[in-house]
């Protein structure tokens, strides 16, 4: 095994230099493809037209319009109709994300779209020189550093895959938080952890990291960049800065990111929507019937209460390796895969975030030559082996639906767990 790392590691930059290239080259072909960067894209230019920036205005219309069956099916309704399918609730980031994208929005879709797959390439490699760099994961010294670099990319290579298929915003949100946890200033660190929150609300957990090392500071100039970003949009349009900040607050983070059923497709590999489908009639209504789901019929009130449960049984491990020292990149690699696991919407791509918890305990387990070594590259495998290139397109749909991620990235969390409990009961 050791030799063939060898043989990588001589050759590891010209690899990585060229599956780099080869991503590029796919990101600029993907670029003209119907991806989520129109989402994006079209919220940004509401900020011009002053529509809604997440179209609940048609749902609303629309139940002023119809009040029967035969209103549904009538032209003037179609429109309506289209908009309410393609358009409300495709957008449910906080205003400030697609006030930042203004500029992009003067080039035409294609061009945005192609500007936006670049930036999110130069993240993608802006994070292997983080973590290649970094002296706090790399404390011991690997003999192997680009042969785990390259098998980081390998397992992780059906995400960024799928990521720049969908034109996504997650790897530049992984380099902020990355970012914001490896800089040396306090100030600066606040920001990029408050400007990540401010584009999407899961990057919040990373504030548990800067309690853990007692950085009151960072946290002090976390509230006040969260301040100073939500505050930029103000100064452009006041009053639809505010409406708008308060229909995500009710409607998108108080009710739809509430609601387990919220997109619990068959793709949703979140824990909300792994227990809807499993459970509630209707949660996937195409593909429901097709793979004998539900199992049987459980309550919404039921369903929060086992979701709960997950939450404690998940949390905990975290609350026990917060009385141990030296474990920053432990918690913060637990942090990551929680963000997928117990978000509302996590879809193939949305496990991008495995990049970091992967490349941390790739390092540690391969340079200590741990025994559980092969158990762990076997867990790393599971979903590149899950993917229809292997098991067929059948298949991969059957083990989509019962939300295979779901279970592969919570064996990944409890063997960092795992891991991390082992390792301070050696230290001491």
């Amino acid at each position: 095994m050791w030799k063939f790392f060898e043989t990588i590691e001589r050759q590891g930059k010209w690899i990585l230099g060229v599956l780099f290239l080869f991503l590029l080259v796919n990101s600029i072909q993907r670029a003209d493809q119907k991806s989520d960067f129109l989402d994006y894209y079209h919220a940004s230019e509401r900020w011009s037209t002053g529509e809604n920036l997440y179209r609940f205005d048609v749902a609303e219309e629309l139940q002023t319009k119809i009040k029967t069956t035969e209103d549904l099916f009538r032209p003037e309704n179609l429109s309506l109709l289209l908009a309410l399918q393609n358009e409300t609730a495709t957008y449910i980031y906080p205003p400030l994300f697609s006030f930042l994208l203004i500029p992009i929005t003067y080039l035409s879709e294609s061009n945005a779209a192609l500007v936006f797959e670049v930036i999110s390439w130069i993240s993608l490699v802006s994070i292997f020189i983080l973590l290649f760099q970094n002296k706090e994961l790399n404390l011991e010294k690997s003999k192997f550093p680009l042969s785990i670099l390259l098998l980081m990319l390998l397992f992780n290579f059906r995400y960024i895959e799928s990521h720049i298929q969908n034109n996504q915003v997650g790897i530049f949100l992984i380099l902020l938080v990355l970012a914001s946890l490896l800089v040396k200033h306090d100030s600066l660190s606040g920001f990029l952890l408050a400007l990540a929150v401010s584009i999407k609300i899961t990057p919040l957990v990373f504030l548990f990291v800067f309690l853990y090392e007692k950085k009151f500071k960072r946290i002090f100039w976390f509230f006040l960049g969260l301040m100073i970003w939500n505050a930029i949009p103000l100064a452009y349009n006041f009053d639809y800065t505010v409406k708008m900040s308060y229909e995500w607050i009710t409607e998108i983070l108080g009710n739809a990111l509430n609601n387990p059923l919220l997109r619990s497709w068959k793709n949703n590999q979140s824990l909300p929507s792994t227990l809807a489908k499993y459970f509630v009639s209707g949660a996937d209504f195409i593909n429901q019937p097709i793979y004998h789901l539900p199992f049987f019929e459980l309550s919404i009130f039921t369903l929060k209460s086992i979701q709960m449960i997950c939450i404690f049984l998940f949390g905990l491990p975290l609350l026990m390796l917060w009385r141990y020292k030296n474990q920053k990149w432990t918690i913060v690699a637990l942090l990551f895969l929680i963000s997928a696991l117990f978000s509302g919407i996590s879809w193939i791509h949305s496990f991008i975030i495995c990049l970091v918890p992967t490349y941390y305990i790739l390092n540690n387990v391969l340079v200590r030559n741990l025994n559980s070594k092969y158990v762990l590259i076997l867990i790393l495998s599971l979903p590149l082996l899950s993917h229809r290139t292997f098991v067929g397109q059948k298949l991969e749909s059957l083990l989509s639906m019962y939300s295979i991620l779901f279970y592969t990235t919570s064996l990944l969390y409890f063997y960092i767990v795992r891991f991390g409990l082992y390792e301070n009961k050696n230290r001491n």
